[in-house]
């Protein structure tokens, strides 16, 4: 599988996931707009992965 087949696959992957859309559906999206919903993905799990951070720290302070 070439790179470029490889990364579809993970863009399908991650968005099917997450939000339960069909394979047929996510490969209909244009590019920019499957891009801005990966985009968000992970706009929402760097904001977890600060937020479990901050959870540990305030944890380890009491």
């Amino acid at each position: 599988m070439s790179a470029r087949a490889g990364n579809l696959v993970n863009e399908v992957h991650t968005l099917a996931s997450r939000y339960h859309w069909a394979e047929r559906d996510i490969l209909t999206l244009r590019l920019h707009r499957r891009r801005a919903y990966l985009a968000l993905i992970e706009q929402e799990a760097d904001r977890a992965l600060v937020a479990g951070l901050l959870g540990a720290e305030d944890a380890r302070r009491t």
